[in-house]
């Protein structure tokens, strides 16, 4: 008489399996899956302190003397420029209008611009440029001095490159002076607080939420 054949599996195993193979998939997935980006932190949200503006005694273009103490308390924008500039310092000088603009009626921020050919611009030659950009003589300041002193507080207060290419070997494309095309924000206390592309729109526009987010922060 043949066996029987073998009981068949028990109802409750299937149920038990897809249930475990689940977990498995989903345990997998967890620990194999990339990880979402970071979140990115707009420019104007998060503020640090690069560096600390030393000491300066600098000739303004109304032939005015300008140090530092003279900005204690302001919020302020720099640039750094040169009146011959066949390149980007036109543009940057025209963003840093629209800044003008924009704070006209904010009595905290101060413009500063300091030329990177001092041997050039003279007090008479900045006035005679910010004057072409109309730029207030009040809110909007053009300093000029010994080169080396200059040098030295744009490099080492700014963190910004800036170098005198006059005899060196002419290269195609090389201005006079190299320098940084970045608007640099200082603080009430002197802190340099962020650096904005002195160029484009959306760099100005970092920059303008970044000096209401310090003004916020001061007010506090």
């Amino acid at each position: 008489m043949p066996n029987p054949p073998a009981p068949g599996p028990s109802l409750y195993r299937w149920p038990i399996r897809v249930l475990a193979i689940l977990l498995v998939a989903a345990f997998v997935y967890r620990f194999s899956a990339p990880a979402p980006p970071p979140h990115s932190v707009n420019e104007a949200s998060e503020l640090r302190k690069y560096s600390i503006v030393p000491p300066f005694v600098l000739t303004e273009r109304s032939g005015k003397t300008i140090t530092n103490k003279d900005l204690a308390g302001k919020i302020w924008v720099a640039d750094f420029v040169y009146t011959t500039c066949p390149g980007p310092c036109p543009l940057i000088t025209a963003s840093m209008v629209k800044v003008q603009d924009a704070v006209a009626h904010d009595p905290q921020v101060q413009l500063v611009s300091f030329t990177v050919d001092p041997l050039t611009d003279t007090p008479a030659v900045l006035s005679a440029y910010a004057d072409k950009f109309g730029a207030d003589p009040y809110r909007w300041w053009f300093l000029t001095g010994p080169e080396k002193p200059l040098d030295n507080l744009i490099e080492n207060g700014f963190l910004q490159v800036v170098e005198d290419n006059r005899g060196q070997p002419p290269q195609e494309g090389q201005f006079t002076v190299t320098h940084s095309t970045k608007l640099a924000l200082v603080d009430a206390e002197g802190y340099v607080r962020g650096f904005f592309d002195g160029v484009g729109a959306d760099g100005r526009a970092d920059l303008l939420k970044a000096i209401k987010t310090l003004e916020t922060e001061e007010n506090h």
